[in-house]
């Protein structure tokens, strides 16, 4: 043994994006096989540890295998463990050794976390490690608790297989009482040294039937740190509750245990969705990683660590899910979330993670920050040398963004809203890895049948991973419909300016929606954001017709426009039917294209069919088109925004709050006295600030703006308004307006107040309060908050059915149907053009 002080060993890094490695042991005991020696690191520790060294990086997860060290009761064998942790601790290495990891407990606990003796050997080896080492400088006493007992005691996946909640009951008060006393001997034995405690950090949402399943979920991934902190132990909580009736009661009164530092370890399948089909993970509406760490933060108010993250992939896969990882690492930092430590893990190819470890037939898992190769080497790869580079400091810009492919392509879609600014490469070509076709044998030719819907391509203003707002709620909802009959969706935005050397097309998958957009090159004087009439996008239609094309889609796609300056693109695609929903008066805001007007004349005497959004703009474009024109004013999903109310909790001061872009249609001037007239109010204003100068919004120590958030969290945001508010200036550019919240705010069991608008007058006088002036928006909010919220739902009811978005985007389609198609071209005609 070393002689090494305690005062020699370095703390655990400072707040900030520090490099933490990690090596990877999980013993199968029904296989009697270890991760350590599948893959080769238990061959080569010290060739392992030193390469990471050499890579400047000191803070390592370290494993300590129970079995080998304690490999009969009473009986203790050190030999390799001293020469690993002797070697770490030489060489200025800071272990953060790992007691236990998943299932690695010796043989003879024959019941695994089970059996009547664990809890006395656990916390017997767990005391010898503390007396042997007194010079570690930080420990995780279990890794993963919650996932690991779940998985053993709610899934019947490890051993001791066991089943649902009384399982996991079962494991819990078998092992969390023995780590609580491992954790005091540890306190007592090592008072210097740092608890790491690591587990899943998770999220969960659903819509329809899956919400409540969603907030069950959400509750029971705090369950066991919970029990362990004795924090928030309402018996009433929705997993809690449940734990409590399968006999956890016990459980509430274990000791309390010092955590120093939490660990959250996330992956793209961290996060859970749920719906009317069922559960699936990646979600296709993922929070991401910095909002996951803040939940933890905002929970637990710890010091914090990344302590494991990492994708299955190719190379170019890893480096650009390292680049995602550490850009959210460093929002949650720049969000004040106390961050210690950055770990990718594990550092060598990890087997059989394929399985959950169910096969242990050595199948490389490549996820590590080295690649095994034949014979227990190790191969660096183009991740190696970009995981290198983050270690040493590289910013976030100068780390590749490479293009995922296959699976990875399929798992990112609902995280890669968060990419869309990245100036996105082809992998290099070592990592470029073609699909392989396999040739089917059949005895008679296969039929393929034309889509019973032809494709549907909308061309918006409004970019999809922006506000959900009208174009979202629709198209999403026809996506469905048209892909149960083979057809395809596409959502084409507005043009923008990036670093290519010519025009060239983006595209995303969200769900049965493919988003697309077109990227021109960047020039002196060309302004980031472009309209589809730009000279600098005029292949647009071309580029879209040969997409289609080579995607071997149908001919004659309908074309559904939400902006007239889309005109050009729509009849380069050759539609079979133009479909025009007229949800605002884009001629009237800030900063319209020119000809917008005459453009919208043009569209509306040659669509096919025309929607418009409210009783205004229905008037407005009659005028100008008698025929084929329906209104469908906005509508609501009251499946996901009554969640506000079971999400509502009491707050110290009343708030009225907003929703909603914040533009020039919002008077901002009231809002300034409305600040004023409550000054014992908040002034909450959700949403971003876009078209006019941020310093012109009011600003108060009592107006909060909360920026963009996901459609997801609305209802968590309307939850905490009292008073929900639209103070809409009364100008051309709001004359037309239909504004989808009024539902939403009702629906979330909210009292509005409102500035007069016209089309929230005529529909929703019965249910919303007027005021004009500062003063009296002021004296309705002390006045609504009083009101009968079970009023306001009977009077609403009536109407609610039929504003639902459901049944809007189902008489849309329905129309749409009725309506004659043209034929596609001939070639013939084709040629002629």
């Amino acid at each position: 043994m070393h002689s090494h002080r305690q005062a020699d060993i370095a703390p655990l890094p400072p707040v900030g994006r520090t490099f933490v490695a990690g090596f990877e042991s999980t013993y199968l005991p029904m296989w009697h096989i270890d991760e350590l020696d599948t893959t080769g690191h238990a061959a080569h520790p010290q060739r392992d540890i030193d390469e990471v060294l050499a890579s400047g990086v000191h803070h390592l997860r370290y494993p300590l295998r129970w079995q080998r060290i304690n490999p009969a009761p009473g009986r203790f064998d050190w030999a390799e463990t001293d020469r690993t942790l002797g070697h770490l601790r030489e060489h200025g290495a800071v272990p953060i050794v790992d007691l236990v990891h998943h299932t690695t407990y010796p043989d003879w606990l024959t019941d695994g976390f089970r059996d009547h003796g664990f809890a006395d050997a656990y916390v017997t080896y767990a005391e010898a490690v503390a007396q042997r080492y007194p010079w570690l400088p930080a420990y995780t006493l279990f890794n993963e608790p919650f996932a690991t007992l779940f998985l053993a005691g709610h899934e019947a996946l490890w051993p001791p297989y066991d089943r649902g909640v009384e399982g996991f009951t079962r494991l819990l008060c078998s092992v969390l009482p023995a780590v609580a006393e491992a954790a005091r001997r540890w306190e007592r034995l090592l008072p210097d040294a740092r608890h790491v405690w690591v587990d899943t950090g998770e999220h969960h949402s659903g819509t329809g039937p899956g919400e409540a399943h969603a907030r069950m979920a959400n509750d029971r991934r705090h369950v066991v740190l919970d029990l362990m902190l004795g924090h928030d132990l309402d018996p009433q909580r929705p997993f809690l509750s449940q734990l409590i009736a399968a006999g956890g009661e016990p459980l509430l009164d274990l000791p309390r245990v010092r955590v120093d530092v939490l660990g959250l370890d996330y992956y793209c399948h961290s996060e859970w969705f749920y719906d009317e089909v069922g559960a699936r993970a990646p979600s296709p509406r993922p929070v991401g990683l910095a909002e996951v760490l803040q939940q933890y933060s905002d929970r637990y108010g710890l010091p914090m660590m990344l302590t494991e993250t990492n994708i299955r992939g190719l190379p170019s896969d890893r480096a650009s899910w390292l680049r995602h990882t550490v850009e959210q690492y460093e929002l949650a930092l720049s969000r004040a979330v106390p961050l210690h430590g950055y770990c990718w893990f594990p550092q060598v190819d990890s087997c059989d993670w394929d399985s959950l470890l169910a096969r242990p037939a050595g199948r490389v898992d490549p996820v590590g920050v080295v690649s095994q190769g034949r014979g227990g080497s190790c191969r660096e790869s183009t991740f190696t040398r970009v995981w290198r580079a983050a270690a040493a400091g590289a910013p976030v810009h100068d780390l590749p963004a490479y293009r995922f492919q296959a699976p990875c392509q399929e798992q990112m879609a609902g995280l890669m809203p968060a990419m869309a600014h990245w100036p996105w490469q082809e992998p290099p070509p070592e990592d470029h890895v073609p699909p392989v076709h396999v040739p089917i044998e059949t005895k008679e030719p296969v039929v393929i049948d034309a889509p019973a819907d032809p494709d549907l391509v909308v061309l918006s203003h409004l970019r999809w991973v922006w506000v959900w707002q009208r174009p979202q709620q629709l198209v999403s909802r026809l996506a469905a419909a048209r892909a149960e009959r083979g057809a395809k969706t596409w959502f084409v935005e507005e043009p923008v300016s990036g670093d290519v050397p010519f025009p060239q097309l983006r595209r995303e998958e969200h769900g049965k929606v493919v988003r697309v957009w077109l990227v021109v090159p960047r020039a002196e004087g060309r302004p980031e954001f472009l309209c589809f009439n730009d000279p600098a996008a005029h292949d647009y239609g071309r580029l879209l017709t040969e997409m289609l094309v080579g995607e071997g889609r149908p001919a004659a796609p309908d074309v559904w426009l939400y902006t007239p300056m889309a005109l050009d693109p729509a009849r380069a695609l050759r539609p079979g039917r133009v479909i025009y929903d007229v949800m605002d008066d884009l001629a009237s805001f800030l900063g319209a294209s020119a000809g917008m007007r005459s453009r919208q004349g043009e569209l509306l005497r040659t669509a096919d069919i025309v929607f418009t959004g409210g009783r205004s703009l229905h008037r407005s474009v009659t005028d100008r088109r008698a025929h084929d024109i329906h209104c469908f004013p906005s509508g609501v999903d009251t499946a996901h925004f009554t969640r506000a109310r079971t999400l509502r909790r009491q707050h110290e001061r009343p708030v009225a709050g907003y929703v909603g872009v914040i533009d020039e249609r919002l008077d901002l001037e009231l809002l300034r006295g409305l600040s004023r007239e409550l000054p014992d109010w908040t002034i909450r204003m959700v949403g971003p600030i876009t078209k006019i100068d941020e310093s012109t919004v009011p600003r108060a120590d009592n107006v909060v703006y909360a920026g963009l958030t996901p459609y997801d969290e609305l209802p968590g945001e309307l939850a905490g308004f009292d008073v929900a508010l639209m103070p809409f200036a009364l100008n051309e550019a709001t004359s037309s307006i239909s504004p989808t919240k009024t539902l939403e705010y009702l629906v979330a069991g909210l009292p509005v107040v409102s500035t007069p608008v016209p089309d929230v007058v005529a529909d929703y006088s019965g249910f919303v309060h007027f005021a004009d002036t500062a003063a009296e928006f002021a004296d309705a909010c002390r006045q609504v908050v009083q009101q009968s919220q079970a009023q306001r739902d009977s009077n609403l009811a009536p109407v609610q059915h039929r504003h639902e978005w459901d049944v809007i985007a189902a008489s849309m389609a329905a129309l749409i149907d009725k309506t004659e198609r043209m034929p596609p071209a001939s070639p013939a005609e084709k040629a002629a053009e």
